[in-house]
């Protein structure tokens, strides 16, 4: 389970985050929505270390990051417990599609190439590109590139993996290949937290949704009530403008 108590997130005066209380429950499904510069990307970066937090405690699975002091056993661990998937793939260019999924494997694992690559060929066909192991980057499309990245993140099998915006570099019609992969992670029972603007994908796989706005969770629910019956004021202005787009 992930316990996150009073995060604030500064950034020089700017302060980004104002005090965030979730629980994240295994095998949750659970999308935060807001509109641009709310905070959320920062809060998924804030969960697995890459960015420090000024106040509050992370807690995944009893490993804590606390404000006060860094442990950086605690930190190791909820990174490799905790797979990142980035808007722009961040792929490497000169690495085929295959040697992108095994690189951490190897290094932080210390997997043999031969088990790395049996289960980075199993990942390929989980995202439905097992005949794309030998292309560089430059050779996929934008979906493909970010197939390989959810293969990437899961290569080092988290317990959570995290969305940041998935689909938004890409074009439309590429989107609903990376949401069905998605939805099948889902489907797993795989953990998720996922930042989207893709409402269908909320409404049809999250458990629960949060609005963020300034910093702050203004709203939190299951998607029927979220989408159906939301009780704060800027829920409703936001979802007004979302669904009459």
């Amino acid at each position: 389970m992930l316990k996150v108590r009073n995060i604030h997130k500064s950034f020089g005066d700017l302060h980004v985050l104002k005090g965030i209380d979730l629980d994240i429950k295994d095998g949750e499904v659970f999308v935060i929505i807001g509109p641009s510069g709310s905070g959320k990307s920062t809060f998924l970066r804030c969960i697995n270390g890459l960015e420090g937090i000024q106040q509050g405690t992370i807690d995944i699975d009893g490993k804590i990051l606390d404000s006060k002091k860094v442990n950086k056993n605690n930190l190791r661990e909820i990174r490799e417990n905790t797979g990142m998937v980035f808007q722009q793939f961040n792929l490497f260019p000169h690495l085929t599609a295959i040697k992108n999924i095994t690189l951490a494997p190897k290094i932080v694992k210390n997997k043999k190439m031969d088990e790395a690559k049996e289960h980075a060929r199993e990942l390929l066909k989980l995202v439905g590109l097992e005949d794309k192991e030998t292309s560089y980057p430059n050779q996929l499309s934008g979906g493909q590139q970010q197939r390989v990245a959810i293969a990437r993140a899961m290569a080092m099998n988290p317990k959570y993996i995290m969305f940041d915006e998935p689909t938004s570099a890409l074009d439309p019609e590429m989107i609903a290949e990376v949401l069905e992969v998605m939805k099948d992670l889902a489907r797993a029972g795989m953990t998720m937290i996922c930042v989207t603007h893709e409402m269908g994908f909320a409404r049809e796989v999250a458990d629960k949704i949060v609005l963020m706005d300034d910093g702050k969770i203004v709203e939190e629910g299951p998607p029927h009530e979220f989408f159906n019956n939301p009780k704060n004021e800027r829920t409703k202005r936001f979802l007004s403008k979302i669904i009459n787009k």
